[in-house]
């Protein structure tokens, strides 16, 4: 009863005698947060950071340890089956068989961080990285959409698909509140909503252009399950449309 309702968390793994192990894990009871966690970076052939951010200022309560505790099982389903690490708003976990992934999430205040990292960076792993991150996208988002659909208090999260400004953390000398050069304090973070298709614009800077943030595109590849849902979507529409003929 408690693992259907996210309370806590199975992880199965496989030890060196080859027999398969359970661990439960109890997001919400964490505490210790390293700050070493915060720190970590994809590299130059990994997705850029997203940002899960809330524009009513806060995340809401008891999401992240539902949201992490779904994380958990799903990635323990596809390897490597390395125990993953969890700190109080905070967590690293593995993806991956061949090519270990780490993703990494972080709560803030008004936001969830997530950032992809390889275990090791190669550009003949960019395309394994792209269909990893697209991969965890569409998942995210699944899990956003059923956790509103089971629990009352999550009808209407009203998050949005962000990453940071690139032209402001370049631009910026130094924030008047943390007297630091390109400040990236939760507060100071200049998020931009992500909206496939269109182009991302900074509204606190006079510049026209748009922005770019390398390594967005491997969020939204087209995804074959994409591919799918739309093509039955299409058929659906085609259907309906020669039964009214």
């Amino acid at each position: 009863m408690m693992e259907l309702y996210g309370l806590i968390a199975k992880f199965s793994s496989v030890p060196s005698a080859g027999q398969e192990e359970q661990k439960y894990f109890v997001p919400a009871q964490l505490r210790s947060s390293p700050s070493v966690l915060c720190e970590m970076e994809p590299s130059k052939y990994d997705p850029c950071p997203l940002y899960l951010h809330f524009p009513d200022g806060f995340v809401p309560h008891g999401l992240f340890p539902q949201l992490l505790s779904r994380c958990i099982r799903w990635c323990s389903e596809r390897g490597p089956r390395q125990a993953p690490n969890l700190y109080h708003n905070g967590a690293r976990l593995f993806i991956g068989k061949q090519t270990i992934h780490n993703l990494i999430l972080i709560c803030k205040k008004r936001f969830i961080k997530i950032t992809l990292k390889q275990s090791s960076s190669s550009a003949v792993l960019s395309a394994a990285a792209a269909s990893m991150a697209c991969e965890v996208r569409i998942f995210l988002e699944d899990i956003l959409l059923s956790l509103t659909l089971e629990f009352s208090w999550l009808r209407n999260p009203g998050y949005e698909l962000c990453v940071a400004c690139a032209s402001c953390f370049k631009l910026s000398k130094e924030c008047d509140k943390h007297r630091l050069a390109s400040c990236a304090h939760e507060d100071c973070l200049h998020l931009l909503r992500v909206i496939p298709g269109e182009h991302l614009i900074c509204t606190k800077s006079f510049c026209d252009e748009a922005v770019e943030v390398p390594g967005l595109e491997k969020w939204f590849k087209v995804h074959k399950r994409e591919v799918q849902t739309l093509s039955k979507f299409l058929n659906y529409t085609c259907k309906r449309f020669l039964s009214t003929i």
